[in-house]
């Protein structure tokens, strides 16, 4: 069992940054040498399982139950992720400008957009320990 510190902070053109922070508890697991944090969460009153898979360079968020997501980071690089919730099906692209992983942390700093527009930069920082934070 891990606990987890998760915070988002969004910046989108005109609005006002954004930061939210969640802890909850999860698991990590180690599989040809990629390891792979889950947790859940909720956002909006939805119930989602969030599955982290951490590489030395890349990683990816992969988000399912109340709305199914895939979001890649490999950095300085573009990479192709959708987002499917009640509204329909996304193109996701990401490109992530930091990527930073180890033992305890995990921290993306990337530019969203949905299909042709720019929704945003977006960094995801992950604090992860053994016990309490």
């Amino acid at each position: 069992m891990v606990k987890i510190k998760l915070t988002t902070i969004i910046r989108q053109p005109d609005v006002e940054e954004q930061k939210m922070e969640m802890w909850s508890e999860g698991t990590m697991t180690v599989k040809n040498d990629r390891r792979y944090l889950q947790y859940e969460e909720r956002q909006d009153e939805l119930d989602i399982r969030t599955t982290v898979k951490l590489g030395q360079e890349d990683a990816m968020v992969m988000r399912s139950g109340g709305l199914q997501m895939r979001l890649p980071f490999l950095l300085h690089k573009e990479q192709t992720g959708n987002l499917t919730n009640e509204h329909g099906s996304f193109m996701l692209t990401t490109k992530a400008h930091e990527l930073s992983v180890s033992d305890t942390h995990f921290k993306v700093r990337y530019d969203l957009a949905m299909g042709e527009s720019f929704v945003g930069e977006y960094v995801m920082e992950i604090q992860f320990t053994e016990g309490t934070l």
